[in-house]
Order: structure tokens, then C-alpha cells, then sequence
């Protein structure tokens, strides 16, 4: 029998993270049926053992070298039997009802194509995580204003801090650590585009359903707490290095070559002005932060200048 829901669980060396995300999916997930796929990503922490040994009736799919993000949950997707498809983070825990609401509002509404829930940080507070289409309007502003407080709530920022998440809406983007969306869309539009390793990845599959007539909707009727960058978070450059190549490639992909080169040009704009405040801060107060932060910067230029 068809489940309603299949939840694709891509996890890279996050055991406890995992397990927790697991448990909080059977003990809070009541009126749907559903399925888990994980996606176990090289892990080298035990977690595949883990998952065979205590969550038996997950499917376990196991990459025997690294994968991006795209590319791991497209196994999921491709072994997935339900009516919806959640992509979804090891690094989530899942509160009472969230998956049985979204699943529901998402039966009831055939024209949306991506459902997103509200998002809370670990102390229980708004993450904000729904965004705008990128575009060089909005590199211009998020390049040359960095860090800056009083215009975090810009609406030419990509991410919507303007908005307090409190309500229903269409948005552009929902943050691709949870998308719910309907199989006979995916069938349609097709899964992730795997030349995004990872970041850019969610922009460029909900772009693709929005433009095939679907609306892109985010819910405050569920919620999910959401870790947040437990892979990414000691690999700073070179995640730094991975944010650039795919978000060059998502300006290739849907507005060309010559906006691409133009998009180089203005992240090397805001790489120069950030290692000249990180090199100042250096020099004044022998900041080994900010030393890595001027190496950091370094590097972005380095990758930039080498681009094609």
C-alpha cells in the first residue's frame, strides 16, 4: 500500500542528531502514514550501524563516497513510494503534529507544489527561513552592506527577515532542510539538479515548480526545530568556497553567462571590503578570528579569479 508520505533523511556523520530526528518522527506522527529513507552520506560516526540497529524499519541507503546534497537525496527520492516527498535534515526534531498537518494542508490545495513549515532554533526562537529568488539586485545590496543590523531587514535581502513568519504565504523559497512536495510534481519538474553540491540547490528546484504553474507556500501551522549547520560549521572556507561555485552556477543556469560575470565581479567587491574590516581588526587587536577571516577571503578571491 502507497504510504502518504516518504521523508528523505540525508545525514553525513551526525549519529546523535539523527537518531533524535528519527525518534521524534515516530513519536509525534500519528495520522498519515509514512515511510523513512535515510540517506547515509560516508558517515564514518557509526550512524548506518546505528540506524540498523535501533530503527529497523527505516530503508537505509548508503553512499560509499561523499555526495552533495542534491545528489544523496535524488536516491532517496528515486526509492521513495509516497504520495509526498519530504527532503528533509538529520539535524530536525519534529514537534506534535507538524508532519501530519503539512501533509494534510498539502492534500487539500493541488496548485502548491512546495510546502514549507516555520522553523524554530534549538532555544525555541523564529528561524527565519524562507527567501527570495536571487538576482543582482539583491547581490549588489547583501555584497556591499555586510553585517549590517540596521538594513538586516531589507527586503532586497534573499532571506526574509522583513517578514516575521507569522502567517500564510507565497514565497519564493523555502529553506531545502524541509520541503514538502508532491511526487506527481517531482515526476513533472524533476529532482535536484546535482551540479549544486550543496546551497542553491532548493532555489533552483523551487524556481523550476514555480515556473512550471505551482505556488511555493510557507505555513506557520507546523513547526520543527532546526538544528542548523552541524556539517558545514567546521569547514567554514571550504563551505564558504561551495556557497560561491553554486551560487555562480545558479546565475549561469537562469540568467547567463554575462550575469554570471557580473555576479563574480560583485562578490570579489564585497570579498575585498570584508578583508580590508577583517585585516583592520587584525592589526588593531591581534584577532586570531580575524586572521582567519582575512584568510578566508583570501581564498574567495582565489576561487573567484579562477572561475570560467
Amino acid at each position: 500500500m502507497q504510504p502518504d508520505l516518504s521523508i528523505s533523511i540525508v545525514n553525513t556523520n551526525n549519529r546523535s542528531l539523527l537518531r533524535d530526528c528519527l525518534a521524534s518522527i515516530y513519536r509525534t506522527t500519528a495520522r498519515i502514514s509514512f515511510e523513512i529513507l535515510v540517506v547515509d552520506n560516508a558517515s564514518t560516526d557509526g550512524s548506518a550501524e546505528m540506524v540498523q540497529g535501533e530503527f529497523p524499519s527505516v530503508k537505509l541507503i548508503i553512499n560509499d563516497a561523499r555526495g552533495g546534497y542534491g545528489y544523496s537525496h535524488n536516491k532517496g527520492i528515486a526509492a521513495a513510494r509516497g504520495q509526498f516527498i519530504l527532503i528533509f535534515n538529520e539535524d530536525m526534531v519534529v514537534l506534535p503534529g507538524a508532519l501530519d498537518t503539512i501533509v494534510e494542508k498539502l492534500k487539500g490545495d493541488p496548485a502548491i507544489g512546495v510546502l514549507g513549515c516555520r522553523l524554530l532554533n534549538p532555544d525555541m526562537s523564529l528561524q527565519h527561513s524562507c527567501h527570495r529568488f536571487q538576482n543582482i539586485k539583491t547581490e549588489v545590496f547583501e555584497n556591499l552592506f555586510p553585517g549590517s543590523f540596521f538594513l538586516r531587514k531589507s527586503r532586497f535581502r534573499t532571506q526574509m527577515f522583513d517578514w516575521d513568519h507569522d502567517s500564510e504565504r507565497e514565497v519564493d523559497v523555502v529553506m531545502g532542510s524541509c520541503m514538502l512536495v508532491p511526487r506527481s510534481v517531482i515526476d513533472k519538474v524533476g529532482a535536484f539538479d546535482t551540479r549544486f553540491f550543496v546551497y542553491s540547490e532548493e532555489f533552483d528546484l523551487c524556481k523550476r515548480i514555480r515556473d512550471a504553474g505551482y505556488r511555493v507556500v510557507f505555513t506557520p501551522e507546523a513547526e520543527i526545530i532546526h538544528f542548523g549547520g552541524q556539517t558545514s560549521k567546521t569547514m567554514s572556507i571550504k563551505m564558504r568556497l561551495v556557497y560561491i561555485d553554486s551560487k555562480l552556477k545558479y546565475f549561469r543556469k537562469y540568467y547567463g553567462v554575462r550575469a554570471m560575470k557580473v555576479e563574480k565581479l560583485i562578490m570579489g567587491t564585497g570579498a575585498l571590503i570584508r578583508i580590508a574590516g577583517w585585516a583592520f581588526c587584525a592589526a588593531k587587536n591581534k584577532d586570531e578570528h580575524a586572521r582567519g577571516m582575512v584568510k578566508k577571503y583570501a581564498c574567495v578571491l582565489s576561487l573567484l579569479a579562477s572561475y570560467q
